[in-house]
């Protein structure tokens, strides 16, 4: 017969092993929990996607165009931003921002002409995109 030291603490282990429980305790969880928030922090987050291209269509007079994008257009809840980078409009008509809705939905109304170029990124939280650039061409 081999004889072996006793070690009360392994064998209350091994009865709550056999009977189905785990032995946790409370330090073994919270250094757990440190290990997990430390390695969270430290994995990369994946950057914010360009929005995709909307369709444009006509506004209300020859100095306007709709842009309309259908949902997964951007993240939900976006804050998507439109430049026109014409440099010869008036600073207050180059600029628009639109809100997008639960399903990444959104509409606006740019100041704009054939020929010109609208610059379109989305903003979430802290990040943001990369832009698209979108021609205005309506026939």
């Amino acid at each position: 017969m081999i004889a072996t030291a006793r070690n009360p603490a392994a064998e209350r282990s091994f009865r709550a092993l056999r009977r189905g429980r785990w032995p946790v305790s409370a330090a073994g969880v919270i250094a757990s929990a440190a290990a997990a928030a430390a390695f969270a922090c430290a994995s990369p987050t994946l950057p914010l996607p360009p929005p995709g291209y909307p369709s444009l269509g006509p506004g209300a007079d020859a100095d306007h165009v709709v842009l309309v994008s259908q949902c997964g257009g951007v993240e939900p809840w976006a804050v998507v931003v439109i430049i026109n980078e014409n440099t010869a409009l008036p600073s207050s008509e180059r600029g628009t921002v639109s809100f997008a809705d639960g399903c990444g939905a959104w509409a606006a109304t740019v100041f704009a002409h054939n020929g010109d170029w609208l610059e379109i990124w989305q903003e979430s939280d802290t990040s943001r995109s990369t832009s698209v650039a979108v021609p205005v061409s309506l026939e």
